[in-house]
C-alpha cells in the first residue's frame, strides 16, 4: 500500500463499522499465537481486529502497521479495554523490530496491498529474517475466479448488507471492482451507505484500494525466492486441504 492508497482507504474511525463484522479468521489466528510458545509479531495489524483478543488471552504480541491512522485507533480501544499494546508505525516491506519472533502472522489478506513481486519479496524476506529459528510465517489470501476477472462493470452492485451493531440501522455495501488482468491488480471502489429507521439514506463513506491477487505456484516461487524452504498450503481457517479457488488460501512458511 502507498499514499494514495492510505488517502483512499476508509478513514480509520469508521475502519471496524466497515470490517469488524468478519470474524472467520479470528479463532485460527488466535489458536496459532497461544500455540506459538513464544513472541509473537502481527504484520498490518490495523486497528487490532486480531491483535487486541490475542494480548486479551495473554500473548506476547506486538504489532506494526503502515497506517498512523489505524495505530492510533488501536490504541484508544486498547485503553478502554486495560490494554497497554506494543504496536509501531512500520512498513512490513523493510522494517526493524528489537526482537525475534516465534510466529509473525499477516491476517486478512494485508499481504495482497503489495502490489509487485519486489514489494513481495522484499516483505517475505525481511519478515524471515524477524523469525526465530524454526518460527513460522502465517498469512492468508484470495484470488478471484474467472469470471469475476472478466466481469468487469461500471456499475456498483449490492455487495452484503447488516445492520449497524450499535445501532440496530440498516447498512449496504456497494462495490464497483475492476481488474488488471495484465498485472493482475483488482482497482476496488465501495460505497457504505448508512440508513435511518424509515430507510432513509444518512450517510456515505467511500472507500478505495488496489490489492494483488497471487497464484499458487506464484505464490511457491516467492517464498523461495525469499528463502523459505518448506510451506504448507491450507484451503481455509478449518485446515482442509486447498482444492478450489473459492477457498481461503492459507499459508505457513517456516524458517529453517
Amino acid at each position: 500500500m502507498d499514499e494514495r492508497d492510505i488517502e483512499g482507504y476508509v478513514q480509520p474511525e469508521r475502519y471496524d463499522f466497515v470490517y469488524s463484522w468478519y470474524a472467520d479468521d479470528l479463532p485460527f489466528y488466535l489458536a496459532r499465537a497461544k500455540e506459538a510458545r513464544g513472541p509473537v509479531l502481527e504484520a498490518g495489524c490495523g486497528t487490532g481486529r486480531i491483535l487486541l483478543p490475542t494480548l486479551q488471552a495473554g500473548v506476547d504480541i506486538d504489532g506494526i502497521d503502515l497506517h498512523p491512522g489505524m495505530l492510533e485507533v488501536l490504541k484508544r480501544k486498547a485503553e478502554a479495554l486495560g490494554l497497554v499494546p506494543r504496536v509501531t508505525l512500520a512498513d512490513m516491506r523493510d522494517f526493524t523490530m528489537p526482537r525475534k519472533y516465534a510466529l509473525v502472522t499477516i491476517p486478512f489478506r494485508a499481504f495482497m496491498h503489495l502490489l509487485t513481486s519486489a514489494d513481495q519479496i522484499a516483505a517475505l524476506r525481511c519478515i524471515r529474517e524477524h523469525l526465530e529459528p524454526g518460527g513460522a510465517l502465517v498469512f492468508n489470501l484470495w484470488f478471484p475466479s474467472f469470471e469475476r476477472i472478466v466481469s468487469s462493470g461500471d456499475e456498483m452492485d449490492l455487495e452484503r448488507e447488516f445492520e449497524d451493531p450499535a445501532s440496530g440501522l440498516p447498512v449496504a455495501i456497494y462495490a464497483r471492482n475492476r481488474y488488471d488482468r495484465v498485472r493482475q491488480i483488482l482497482h476496488g471502489e465501495r460505497e457504505v451507505r448508512v440508513s435511518d429507521a424509515r430507510g432513509y439514506l444518512t450517510e456515505t463513506l467511500r472507500d478505495r484500494l488496489r490489492i494483488r491477487w497471487t497464484f499458487v505456484p506464484e505464490m511457491e516461487l516467492l517464498l523461495g525466492a525469499a528463502g523459505f524452504a518448506r510451506w504448507e498450503l491450507l484451503g481455509g481457517f478449518d485446515g482442509r486441504p486447498y482444492e478450489s479457488h473459492a477457498q481461503e488460501m492459507v499459508w505457513t512458511a517456516w524458517k529453517d
